[in-house]
């Protein structure tokens, strides 16, 4: 059963206004392309709708956190906010957003202690 696609853990919450998807980075692909070609398709864009996918059909609901645990001291976790398009394909780390990152503690805390 090894052809068997193996799911990926995945955490939907709102912070704020926005609404997105927290997952663990040793669940994604190393690589960037791949990577955003799937957080693609997890939302479903590009689509107006995003009617195949996690996303809302707008902004502030077509957001991903990717969370680590941290190598450096003093730091428990990494994260990387990444916003993606609705209607174009492009995910980027370019933005900022304040409302996803103060839910990471929630996510962190429910996937590492159960």
């Amino acid at each position: 059963m090894s052809d068997v696609p193996r799911g990926i853990r995945c955490m939907w919450l709102r912070g704020g206004t926005s609404k997105g998807g927290y997952f663990l980075n040793n669940d994604l692909p190393t690589d960037l392309a791949e990577r955003d070609a799937l957080l693609l398709r997890i939302m479903g864009s590009p689509d107006p709708n995003q009617i195949d996918g996690m996303g809302g059909a707008d902004p502030l609901t077509s957001k991903i956190a990717i969370v680590s645990k941290s190598v450096r001291d003093g730091v428990d976790v990494d994260y990387l906010f990444l916003q993606v398009f609705v209607e174009e394909a492009i995910v980027t780390d370019a933005q900022n957003c304040g409302n996803i990152p103060c839910r990471c503690c929630a996510f962190c805390d429910r996937t590492w202690t159960g």
